[in-house]
C-alpha cells in the first residue's frame, strides 16, 4: 500500500465523520427525531465514502499516481454530478405556482438532499463501470 491510499484513505475517513456531522445537524434543524439524525448521519457517511473510493478506484490509486488523463475524466465526471445533483435536488422542490393557482409542494428539504446525493453517488458509480469497460 503506498502513502498517497494511505493519505487518502485518512482523508477520507475525516470527509465522511464531517458528512455524518452535517447530516446529523440538519435533520435536527428540520425536526426529526434523534434515531432519524443518526440514521441521516450514517447514510452520508457511507455516501462519502462510497464517492471517495470510486473515484479512488478510477484513479487506480492502488498503483501509485495517478495519470492525467484519469485525472481530468474524474475531474468532468465530477462536475457533471454536481450539475445532475443540482437538477435532482431542483426538481424535487416546489413547483411555480400557476397564473392564479397555488404553488405545488415538494419533497422536505432531507428527501431533497437525498436525492441529490444519490443523482451524485449514481453518477461516480456508472463512471467507474464505465471506465471499467473501456480499460
Amino acid at each position: 500500500m503506498s502513502i498517497v491510499v494511505l493519505v487518502f484513505l485518512g482523508c477520507t475517513g475525516l470527509a465522511a465523520a464531517v458528512a455524518a456531522r452535517v447530516a446529523f445537524r440538519l435533520a435536527l434543524s428540520d425536526g426529526t427525531t434523534r434515531a432519524r439524525a443518526w440514521g441521516a448521519a450514517g447514510a452520508a457517511a457511507l455516501a462519502t465514502i462510497t464517492d471517495a473510493c470510486t473515484v479512488g478506484g478510477t484513479l487506480e490509486l492502488a498503483h501509485g499516481h495517478p495519470t492525467a488523463s484519469r485525472i481530468a475524466l474524474t475531474v468532468c465526471t465530477g462536475a457533471i454530478a454536481l450539475v445532475l445533483a443540482y437538477v435532482a435536488y431542483d426538481v424535487t422542490g416546489p413547483t411555480v405556482a400557476p397564473a392564479g393557482g397555488a404553488p405545488t409542494t415538494g419533497l422536505s428539504r432531507p428527501k431533497r438532499l437525498a436525492a441529490a446525493a444519490t443523482t451524485f453517488t449514481s453518477t461516480f458509480i456508472v463512471h467507474a463501470l464505465v471506465l471499467a469497460l473501456l480499460g
